[in-house]
Parts: C-alpha cells; sequence; structure tokens
C-alpha cells in the first residue's frame, strides 16, 4: 500500500497546485531559519523609511521659513541637510540590500539543496515515471523564478506598508483635513486588486510548467544518448519542430504572465492622478484665502509621491506574492513526495563476519509489482548461502533484474521480506548496506571525469595503488597504457570514449575496489567479446572468494560453475540447482540452454523460445 500511495503522489508531482496557508506557513518557517538577518535587515529598512520622511519637511521649512523669511543662514543648513539626509539613506540602502539578497539566497540555497537530498532519496520509481527534465526544472527554472519573486518581495511589503503608516501619521499631523482630502483615493487601490492574484497564481504555474517541457525535451535531445539516436534516425526536422512548439509555448505563457495585472496598474496609475489633482486644487484655493502655507502643499505633493507608490507596490504586490505562492507550491509538491525507500528509524546492526566469508542473502515469500494489480514476483524464496555463487536465470521478463532491485534495496517487497544474515534489509541503514554490499548493473554508468575517478567513485579515499591493482584486476592495464594520460584520462560524458566491454569492466573494477561481501551482477559479461570474456572471468573468479555473489545471467555460460541456480519464469522458481542437474531435468534450464549453444537442435524441433 506505501509503494501504491508513493506512486500516486508520484503522478501528482506534476498536477496543479492550489495557493494555500499552508504554503505560505511553511515559507515563513523557512525564513525563521535566518531571523536575525533578516530583522537586521527589518531594522535598516526602518531606518531607510525614516530618512526618507525628512526631505518634504526639510522643503517646507526652506519655503515656509528660510525662504519667506529671507534668513540665508537657515537656508545653508537646510539645504545641507536636504543634500546630506539622501546621501545617508542611499547607504542605508546598500546594506539593506546586501542583506536582502544574504536572505534571500540563503533561502534559495536551504531549498536547492533541500530539493536535491530529497531528490536522492526518492525511490527508482519516481525516476521512472517522471522525466529528468521536470526534475531539473524545479532545482534551475523554479529557484530562478523565486529568487525575482524573493528581491521583489522579501522587505519590500514591510517598507511599503511602513511607508504609507509612517507617512499618514506625518500628513495628518501637519493638517489632517488635507490629509483626509489627499488619502480619500486609497480605498479606491484595494478592491481592483482582488481579482488579479487568483490569474497571477494560475499564469506564473503554467508558465513554470512549459519551462519544465522546454528543460525535459532539452535533456532528451541534446545529451550524448539522445543526440545519437536522433541524428541515427534522421529525426533533426522533427525534433527541432517540436522544440520551436514547446519554446513557443513559453512564449505565449510568459507573455500572458507579464500582462497579467496590466489593466490593474492603468487603475492603479489612474487613481494616482486624483489625489494629487485635488491637493492642488483645494490646497491652491487655502493659499489664496491665505489659510495655508505654499511649503505645506510642496510638502504634501512630495509625501503623496512616496504615499501612493507604496500603495501601488502593494497593490501589484497580491499578483506577485501569488505567482510566488505558485512557485513555492511546486518545489513543496517536490519536498513532500514519501520516501518509497525510506531510512530505519531504529536501525538494526549486522552481525560480524570472517573476512572470507559473505553474508547470506534470503528471499522469503517476496512478492511485487510495480504497477497494482500488475505483480512481477510471486511469492518468491531462496537463499544465496554466504560466500557461494547463486546465478538466477530465465526467458527475458521473467523478473530477474527485479530480484537484483529488491536485493539492493532500490524497492521494497510488497509482501515477504529480503533479508541479510538474517536482518531484514528494510531495518539496515542505507550507510551500512552500502558498505558490505555491491552492485554491477547492465545500465553502465561512467561520470565525465577522469578513469581513475571512476574506478574510485565507490571508495573516494582509496590510494593509488588500490586503483591501479582493481584496474589490473579487472583486465584494464593494456587500456590504461593505450590512453593519452593513463589513469588521469577524462572518459567524457557516460564514458563516450570507451567501448561497451571496456565501461564493463570499469565498473567491475569498481566493484573490486569497494570490496564488497555481497555482490549482486546483472550480466557483468554481456558486452564483452569473447576473448575479453575470458579475462573477466579470471578476475571475478578471483572477486567471488570469500564473497556471497548473486549473479542475474543472461547467457548462460557464465555461471555453468555456479553453486546453486535458480530458475524463473514469469516472476516465479520453477527450477533450481546444479547446471548438470538441470541439464538432466530437461526442463526449461536445459532449453534455454540448447537455445543457446546448440541452436540447430532447438530449430529442428520447435520455434525458438524467448531470448535469453
Amino acid at each position: 500500500m506505501h509503494a501504491i500511495f508513493a506512486q500516486r503522489r508520484a503522478e501528482e508531482f506534476l498536477a496543479d497546485g492550489r495557493p494555500s496557508w499552508d504554503t505560505a506557513r511553511r515559507l515563513g518557517r523557512l525564513l525563521a531559519g535566518h531571523r536575525r538577518a533578516l530583522a537586521l535587515a527589518l531594522a535598516f529598512t526602518v531606518v531607510g523609511v525614516l530618512l526618507g520622511l525628512i526631505p518634504p519637511l526639510l522643503m517646507r521649512a526652506i519655503i515656509d521659513q528660510a525662504i519667506l523669511r529671507h534668513d540665508f543662514h537657515l537656508l545653508v543648513w537646510l539645504a545641507g541637510a536636504l543634500l546630506l539626509i539622501p546621501a545617508v539613506a542611499a547607504v542605508v540602502s546598500v546594506g539593506q540590500n546586501y542583506l536582502n539578497a544574504v536572505v534571500s539566497q540563503a533561502l534559495i540555497h536551504d531549498l536547492r539543496t533541500a530539493l536535491y537530498d530529497h531528490g536522492q532519496l526518492l525511490g527508482i520509481r519516481f525516476f521512472t515515471k517522471t522525466p529528468a527534465g521536470q526534475i531539473h526544472s524545479r532545482l534551475v527554472n523554479d529557484l530562478n523564478a523565486v529568487q525575482g519573486v524573493l528581491n521583489q518581495t522579501l522587505t519590500g511589503l514591510f517598507v511599503n506598508a511602513l511607508t504609507i503608516s509612517l507617512t499618514l501619521t506625518i500628513m495628518f499631523v501637519i493638517n489632517w483635513p488635507l490629509a483626509i482630502l489627499a488619502t480619500l483615493i486609497l480605498p479606491g487601490f484595494v478592491f481592483p486588486v482582488m481579482a488579479f492574484g487568483r490569474r497571477s497564481y494560475d499564469a506564473m504555474g503554467r508558465t513554470q510548467e512549459a519551462l519544465s517541457d522546454v528543460t525535459a525535451h532539452l535533456e532528451e535531445t541534446l545529451t550524448l544518448s539522445g543526440t545519437i539516436v536522433v541524428r541515427s534516425f534522421g529525426a533533426r526536422p522533427r525534433e527541432s519542430a517540436r522544440f520551436h512548439a514547446l519554446s513557443a509555448e513559453v512564449q505565449r505563457r510568459q507573455v500572458r504572465q507579464s500582462m497579467v495585472g496590466q489593466w490593474l496598474m492603468m487603475v492603479v496609475r489612474a487613481l494616482s492622478a486624483v489625489g494629487p489633482a485635488l491637493l492642488y486644487g483645494y490646497g491652491g484655493y487655502l493659499i489664496i484665502r491665505g489659510q495655508l502655507q505654499l511649503g505645506t502643499v510642496v510638502a504634501f505633493a512630495t509625501y503623496l509621491v512616496q504615499l501612493y507608490g507604496p500603495a501601488s507596490a502593494l497593490a501589484g504586490a497580491n499578483s506577485t506574492l501569488m505567482g510566488g505562492l505558485a512557485l513555492f507550491d511546486r518545489i513543496f509538491r517536490f519536498l513532500d513526495l514519501p520516501l518509497e525507500v525510506a531510512e530505519p528509524t531504529a536501525p538494526a546492526a549486522l552481525p560480524s563476519v570472517s573476512a572470507s566469508l559473505g553474508y547470506p542473502v534470503a528471499f522469503d515469500g517476496v512478492e511485487f509489482a510495480y504497477q497494482s494489480g500488475e505483480p512481477v514476483l510471486h511469492n518468491l524464496s531462496f537463499t544465496a548461502e554466504a560466500g557461494h555463487l547463486t546465478a538466477i536465470v530465465g526467458p527475458s521478463g521473467a523478473g530477474k533484474s527485479t530480484v537484483l532491485a529488491l536485493g539492493a534495496r532500490f524497492y521494497d517487497p510488497d509482501h515477504g521480506s529480503v533479508r541479510v544474515s538474517g536482518v531484514p534489509l528494510n531495518t539496515v541503514s542505507d550507510p551500512e548496506l552500502r558498505r558490505i554490499m555491491g552492485v554491477v548493473t547492465q545500465e553502465l554508468f561512467l561520470f565525465h571525469t577522469t578513469l581513475a575517478d571512476n574506478v574510485r567513485y565507490g571508495r573516494p579515499d582509496a590510494s593509488d595503488h588500490e586503483v591501479h591493482d582493481a584496474v589490473e584486476a579487472a583486465q584494464l592495464g593494456d587500456l590504461v597504457a593505450s590512453l593519452p594520460a593513463g589513469l588521469e584520462t577524462v572518459v567524457g560524458e557516460r564514458g563516450y570514449r570507451l567501448s561497451g566491454g571496456e565501461k564493463q569492466r570499469v565498473a567491475i573494477a569498481r566493484a573490486i575496489l569497494q570490496n564488497p561481501r555481497v555482490l549482486w551482477l546483472d550480466e557483468a559479461t554481456s558486452s564483452l567479446d569473447s576473448h575479453a570474456e575470458r579475462l573477466i572471468q579470471e578476475a571475478l573468479t578471483r572477486l567471488f572468494r570469500g564473497r556471497t555473489v548473486v549473479a542475474i545471467a543472461h547467457r548462460l555460460s557464465t555461471v555453468l560453475a555456479a553453486d546453486q541456480i535458480v530458475v524463473m519464469d514469469h516472476g516465479a522458481i520453477v527450477e533450481r540447482g546444479r547446471h548438470r542437474e538441470l541439464l538432466a531435468a530437461d526442463g526449461l534450464y536445459a532449453q534455454l540452454y540448447h537455445e543457446q549453444f546448440d541452436p540447430d537442435r532447438v530449430m529442428a524441433t520447435r520455434a525458438p523460445a524467448s531470448a535469453v
């Protein structure tokens, strides 16, 4: 049931979200982790707002006191203050912007690392159902957009709210009737805003989805493997047309997103013109009547600019905030994906074993399905004895690779258990499990770094001498000697500079260097020619000593000397024994053996069965 739940959550990963208070609360908790820097930024903000309120008062004093009274000394002091205050405010603004950048980048760092760490913990099932580009888009496109939102709103809301409240306070202190007249229009800023928040949320979410589609297409067609397939099938025009269509969709959605709220801002700007008109009309009338001084009207006009600017920003902030919530919803939906293969809360300790022995591995009544209602393994039970080689063979689709996936704990069984030395795998911590278990799969992946680093990947602290010994044991000595920089040669993306057999030997060298007590092999010699296979078999013979080895075999020549051969068909064990015993039984194993080593006999009796 947990696997089904995880599958459903993965399918909901790309679904549309809805803004919620929970998203806002989670964002608040993230910001709380940087409360000191945020508090300091807000302190700078308060100082900056207070400094911004002083110049209109200075202008009022210059007009009503210094100029009208012909006080040159006062004029010099007020003019000097009018020059000094903005300079100090500019310095404070630099500090405020620096602290804003520190907090926003720290928050982005927290989200980026949380996304990456959580992604590494997600089950293999999630990655088989989700395009890599959709995942990478969370860490690139979404976080870039979040950075833009944070830059606009991190302290912007506080600045605007504080500016409005303090400006109104000063205006009412100076002249409350004129202040009431000037602020009658403020409620008009509120009502047009409400209709645009939802639109902004939806527009932002759809834009990010379109960007995710573009990123996914790039991941598939502009990587080494994808490019080779595209060119091999002459699909460049088709893929180019598809990319153009995806890019055009991004363009269309970004234009729509940028236009959200533009009509709102038009209304806000129109409203912003009403206040000054009323102020100058009524204020001018009072000046003519001698009931008001000119400096007061000029100060009020300056304050109106400081009042309506933040009011307009607050009006637009609703759209920005709703768009930001859309981004955080997408990020939090990823972080909320359940861990299908979770770490145990109280890890069990594995018993100590002799350095010359491995750990026994047992499958007990294991059942498993990738899709609900479509079981792949049925009541599977067998034991791979410590220090022995167990081979698993069977037709294509028999479930052999699924056995490896469960044995290496890439998945947990739906029913039954997989145990190492009697300890269930799901009770062993992942670091402990990876310490004693090695895996060589059919999916040969090398990193874009040196050959030495690729061999050393499982043991980054291994010495050069140990790496050299592993390379020699994997029959890679001749290859290293032929490379221009030896072990320091960069193998290229996915190891494109090496042949399939060479990459497979690098994977085996990794396993040799890791020195695991339990080794899983998924056809470790499938990409080798006969000569290389013989060399690898010699290396594997040495590698197998003192370890529990389970080999998933497609080529039966690799398992003729196995201590136990488990024959599978349709997710169940149909035979088990040693090679000669199974040949004598003349069952499925014998059929598979004759198809590989005596095909003429098979063709003479029946049509060939599925490939091994």
